[in-house]
């Protein structure tokens, strides 16, 4: 944790649970099984224990559930959740650590799209997913209390031109 964010406020915590699957691909000469993150759920009842669990299998692909996330919400960012939520696609970061096998061990859930291009940026794996209904009713509100948007920049006025002056340029002779 930076400096900087250990000296920002928590307003709002949401716990959170990330979901990845892994599974089989055809058709492929390169690889044969991969994995993702497919998406986050939010509520209390997915605890505070960190933890994995199955959640379904199929014949090709096999859906885990991580427990024991936080979605922190600060008012210094709340700029930064307004861009998301007015975007075309409002989505939820999760950052990730790579298994020897692949697999993505999720390490923390953001919604600032910067956070997670420096996080990116250094050597790191994020994904975004789609942000779910209740995350963005969340957050919404959150933005709602805390969004202040920036004054618009006045224009300087441009002076009236001069009765003797055509707006032609400089007079010549």
């Amino acid at each position: 944790m930076a400096t900087s964010e250990a000296a920002t406020p928590v307003i709002a915590e949401v716990p959170v649970g990330v979901v990845t699957v892994h599974e089989t691909v055809s058709g492929n000469p390169w690889i044969n099984e991969r994995w993702r993150v497919v998406g986050v759920l939010a509520g209390e009842t997915l605890g505070t224990t960190r933890g994995r669990r199955s959640i379904r299998r199929g014949q090709d692909s096999e859906e885990f559930l991580w427990t024991g996330l936080t979605l922190r919400l600060t008012p210094v960012e709340a700029d930064s959740y307004y861009h998301n939520l007015i975007g075309r696609a409002p989505a939820v970061y999760v950052k990730t650590q790579a298994e020897n096998d692949g697999e993505p061990i999720p390490i923390q859930v953001s919604i600032e799209y910067i956070e997670a291009l420096a996080f990116d940026e250094a050597g790191n794996d994020s994904h975004a997913v789609p942000m779910p209904p209740d995350i963005y009713r969340i957050v919404e509100r959150f933005v709602l209390e805390h969004y202040v948007p920036e004054e618009p920049r006045m224009k300087r006025k441009r002076d009236a031109p001069s009765s003797d002056d055509s707006g032609h340029g400089p007079r010549c002779g």
